[in-house]
């Protein structure tokens, strides 16, 4: 509430300043002309003219060079703002990620700790919970340096010939291991098909969109498919029958730190990483990311990748 209120009073405090410069330009405008008026009043109407012209020429050019700075420094502005606003979600929204899964790991080790008569089927349960959180607290983990590798231009891209078939079948079902209660997904993949590629990046790939639609998918099965195009190029779809993503958003969904509503009031969990992390790896692998509508409900997130 506090960063808002202050970008609010930045943005008016720069259109205030702006109109009182534009006031004063055109008032200083105004004293000038009727200042050469005055000076050559004893000349020639076409001199007294082409004075006035200069003038105005000058004002003209200063003018416009005065409003394409403004127009640049408004839009630096908004842009910094938002940022600010997008760091501030994201730290609202890693705190929380962080703490569930060691709050968890904390438990089971607590109760594991106090309760020495824990049937053996309870303390193996209680260390998969442990072992399955400490996961999803290192993959969390890991998003965060991969996108702060990626921006910083040192994610490497090392590729080999992987068979991208059978990595998207074990990520998916990994994903499922650590998110009891998620519905089965719908699976249409091609066997075999071989891409040269960076593994782990193909696997980052499948693991952020597939969360993703599991996410904001709601409670329907998430369909998705692999296939060899005629082309030779991959194509990889991950559909869901969520809310869907507004037009006006879909370009700002992968960006970093940006999640569609209020972090606030937000129920889902994320970090604003996943479409940033995605976008940029398929980026690098000069490969194409999609958002389309789906029918009659959803989205659908369509990756295609260079034979």
């Amino acid at each position: 509430m506090k960063n808002s209120r202050a970008g609010s009073r930045v943005i008016f405090l720069f259109y205030l300043l702006t109109f009182y410069i534009l006031i004063q330009f055109f008032w200083w405008a105004y004293l000038l002309i009727d200042l050469n008026n005055e000076l050559f009043a004893d000349q020639a109407l076409s001199f007294r003219r082409n004075k006035v012209l200069m003038v105005v020429g000058e004002g003209t050019v200063f003018l416009t060079f005065l409003l394409l700075g403004i127009f640049i420094m408004q839009r630096t502005i908004r842009k910094e703002l938002n940022l600010v606003k997008q760091q501030r979600n994201f730290l609202l929204s890693i705190t929380h990620e962080l703490k569930t899964p060691i709050s968890a790991i904390k438990l089971c080790l607590e109760t594991l700790t106090k309760r020495k008569d824990l049937a053996d089927q309870s303390k193996l349960t209680l260390y998969n919970n442990a072992t399955e959180n400490t996961v999803r607290l290192n993959e969390l983990v890991e998003n965060v340096l991969l996108a702060t590798r990626i921006e910083n231009g040192m994610e490497p891209v090392e590729k080999t010939r992987v068979n991208i078939s059978e990595i998207m079948e074990k990520t998916i079902w990994r994903i499922l291991k650590v998110q009891p209660g998620s519905s089965e997904p719908t699976l249409n993949i091609e066997p075999d098909i071989h891409i040269h590629a960076d593994p782990s990046s193909i696997e980052s790939i499948i693991a952020n969109l597939f969360e993703n639609a599991l996410k904001y998918g709601g409670n329907s099965s998430v369909k998705v498919s692999l296939k060899r195009l005629e082309t030779g190029d991959i194509e990889l779809e991950v559909k869901d029958e969520g809310a869907g993503i507004p037009e006006s958003a879909k370009a700002a969904v992968t960006q970093k730190f940006y999640r569609y509503g209020n972090e606030e009031t937000r129920s889902k969990k994320g970090t604003g990483l996943g479409l940033y992390i995605v976008k940029e790896l398929v980026r690098l692998h000069k490969g194409s990311l999609k958002i389309l509508d789906n029918q009659p409900n959803g989205s659908i997130f369509r990756v295609c990748l260079p034979a």
